[in-house]
């Protein structure tokens, strides 16, 4: 940096400590992280790119930041869920300094100290861009970085053979990190040509005029990119005998244009494309006049193409997370366009306002960019602030916000969006992602702990929820019911029409296709004593897996438990079962028809028995449970607005299938805090079966 820049380094830094601020608020883990962690895993352990040893199935779409990982975990010891997050933060500082570079460089820019500061305001402020800073663990930052730096490189240095080779090796690097990667390689080749003959004077080519494109630099670009992708092809088909990894089968079922447009469209409110997309094209007209540069036109195509592609596949599920490389683009050519346009309105506001000669061009700029910064940010980062799976914007909770000339008609639309996209499963908030790892890690993270090879070869599991619990199990082979990692399930025809469809969890195992594959064993979390592992909301069977430290799992009968776990230390809950059954039923139950619903305060849990046998609509019934707290306080902050927490579960027989296994007990652990009401019963779809309350604490 030249000396004479040193002096505006206090005035970045509120940005960058603004940044900070907001990436610690997001600071979390995905659970689908520990699906790229347990390939890892058994990377390392000699496995290969694989989730169960010995099933060849692509279940990552992050094969660089997978490998980086390995690697980091190979050198250093350090396992990837404490280096994930700090990876991320790493591109993050990189994707930081590349736009810096850019600003320093690039010739021509008009008020650069001034335009260094609103693009630092806009990238840094954005509470979205702050979210993917620590990645949830997943490899989006790096996928900015790459793209960046390839624009950067296209940018400044486009007329050397070191930029061309460093822009396509940074695209082969994005092309190995996601799978939109090629997209993005192919606009830039196509951008490339065009651009050249605009440095060179000449008009666009035509049929005859093909000598006119820069071919020398175009192979630079394109030649070992194009390898490297090719590369990469031939080793997936080789190595899992597939074109593409099995996530795309598993998440794209058909095109969804209509949720891509809502998605898209929802997007642009919360996150001020709507205004930074205009600003930048201001700015590609200034650069393309003065300096006939079409580099902003870049980011807008790249950005324009990879818009239609999530048009195509209706979103994402996570918030915003593909749009993560936009920014950065765009903070550039919008902060330049603030620049042209107060410039340009100076000589028009001092002809409308005579009593305001001294107003300069840079106060001009920064009066106009000011506003344009609350409009494009604000909406986000009070929804950032909100807990809950539908965070709604109210005079309560942003009065300040809402007050803002127009803002209340823009959240009225973004929330009706929002809605539609959350209930398919479509752009669902950051907040669940932060809580799901930060429940579940403590649950299953002291598996890790256990002696390996104690789970039986023939041990099979299947769930929808494959990260924490799996990463910790390493040993336990999971079908995923998914299909991200399960090859059949992945291609099961999805028949439900575009109108009822959830984003990425489409897909159904065939039917029979769990038994046919034999899933016979269910794990719950860690327990610390026989006690703990035997309780109600546990599994039929524990097993002594350290010290103090149990395995409680549900396994297909007692027999089939004693011939896999000979000479081990097991236990069976039904001698416990048995005592409590016998205790209950002497006294009256708390609510009765149809079931018996006992309330034990030794146990601190919920039973509810019923007097026949089990049948089938029995196990696919649900059970409500509302639990209204003495004191709001102990609710989680998604539910106070409510007044009760939501508990409901699942039905779970509680009594083995070689005893007594006809009868229909379920129970359910309730809260430690002190309960005002309970309100319970079951319900089929959106039909309740049977509803009751007990009172226990007045308020």
């Amino acid at each position: 940096m030249p000396p004479h820049w040193l002096r505006y380094i206090p005035l970045y830094l509120p940005w960058l400590a603004l940044l900070g601020w907001l990436a610690s608020l997001s600071w979390f883990l995905t659970d689908d992280a520990f699906i790229t962690f347990r390939y890892a895993r058994n990377l390392l352990a000699g496995h290969g790119l694989v989730f169960n040893p010995g099933e060849y199935v692509e279940g990552y779409s992050n094969f660089l930041w997978l490998l980086e990982l390995a690697a980091i975990w190979a050198v250093s010891g350090i396992a990837p869920e404490y280096t994930a997050q700090w990876l991320s933060v790493a591109f993050t500082a990189a994707t930081l300094a590349a736009m810096l570079w850019w600003l320093l460089k690039l010739p021509g820019l008009p008020h650069r100290a001034l335009t260094i500061w609103m693009a630092l305001g806009f990238l840094c402020s954005s509470a979205t861009f702050a979210t993917w800073t620590s990645g949830g663990g997943l490899e989006t930052r790096q996928f900015t970085f790459f793209i960046l730096l390839t624009v950067v490189c296209l940018s400044l240095y486009r007329e050397r053979t070191a930029g061309l080779l460093t822009a396509s090796f940074s695209l082969a690097a994005a092309a190995y990190t996601r799978p939109e990667g090629p997209l993005i390689a192919l606009v830039c080749f196509a951008w490339f040509p065009l651009q050249r003959l605009a440095d060179a004077g000449r008009p666009a080519p035509n049929w005859h005029q093909l000598r006119q494109i820069d071919w020398r630099g175009l192979a630079c670009l394109s030649a070992p990119c194009l390898i490297l992708i090719a590369a990469y092809f031939l080793f997936r088909y080789a190595y899992y005998g597939e074109w593409l990894p099995n996530t795309y089968y598993a998440k794209y079922v058909r095109p969804w244009y209509e949720m891509g447009f809502i998605y898209l469209w929802s997007a642009a409110l919360e996150t001020g494309l709507y205004l930074l997309l205009p600003l930048a094209c201001i700015g590609l007209r200034q650069q393309w006049h003065q300096r006939r540069d079409s580099a902003y036109a870049l980011t807008l195509l790249l950005i324009a193409f990879h818009a239609l592609y999530l048009l195509r596949v209706g979103g994402d599920r996570f918030e915003h997370r593909p749009l993560d490389f936009y920014w950065p683009l765009l903070a550039v050519p919008a902060a330049q366009g603030i620049a042209c346009l107060g410039a340009a309105l100076l000589p028009w506001l001092r002809s409308f306002a005579p009593p305001l000669p001294l107003l300069g061009t840079q106060l001009c700029i920064l009066l106009l960019f000011l506003p344009i910064l609350f409009y494009a940010n604000a909406m986000q980062a009070a929804l950032s602030r909100i807990a809950g799976d539908y965070p709604e914007l109210t005079s309560e909770n942003a009065p300040w916000l809402l007050a803002t000339p127009g803002m209340t008609a823009l959240n009225a639309i973004a929330s009706e969006l929002r809605r539609q996209t959350i209930s398919r499963g479509v752009a669902r908030r950051t907040w669940v992602y932060q809580h799901y790892p930060q429940h579940y890690i403590p649950q299953w993270q002291p598996y890790q702990a256990m002696e390996r090879g104690l789970i039986p070869d023939d041990a099979l599991t299947a769930s929808g929820q494959i990260g924490v619990k799996f990463y910790y199990l390493p040993d336990l082979r999971v079908i995923d019911t998914a299909g991200l990692t399960d090859y059949a399930i992945a291609r099961n025809p999805v028949l439900k029409p575009n109108r009822e469809r959830r984003m990425a969890v489409d897909r159904d195992p065939p039917p029979g296709y769990l038994t046919r594959r034999g899933a016979n064993f269910t794990v719950y979390p860690a327990a610390y004593s026989i006690q703990e592992a035997l309780a109600l909301n546990r599994g039929e069977f524990a097993l002594r897996v350290g010290t103090d430290l149990y395995l409680p799992f549900d396994a297909p009968s007692r027999q089939w438990v004693a011939d896999r776990f000979a000479g081990r230390q097991w236990h069976s809950r039904q001698p416990y079962i048995d005592r409590l059954l016998t205790q209950l039923q002497a006294s009256p139950p708390a609510l009765t028809a149809p079931f018996a619903v006992y309330l034990t305060t030794t146990e601190n849990l919920l039973l509810y028995l019923h007097p026949a046998e089990c049948t089938a609509a029995d196990l696919q019934s649900w059970f409500f449970l509302h639990i209204e707290p003495v004191d709001p306080v102990h609710l989680p902050l998604n539910r106070r607005q409510h007044g009760f927490d939501n508990l409901d579960f699942t039905f779970h027989r509680l009594l083995s299938d070689d005893q007594d296994g006809g009868r229909c007990i379920t129970a359910a652990n309730l809260p430690d805090y002190p309960i005002a009401a309970i309100r319970t019963g079951q319900f089929v779809d959106d039909a309740k079966l049977w509803e009751g309350e007990i009172r226990l604490n007045p308020k």
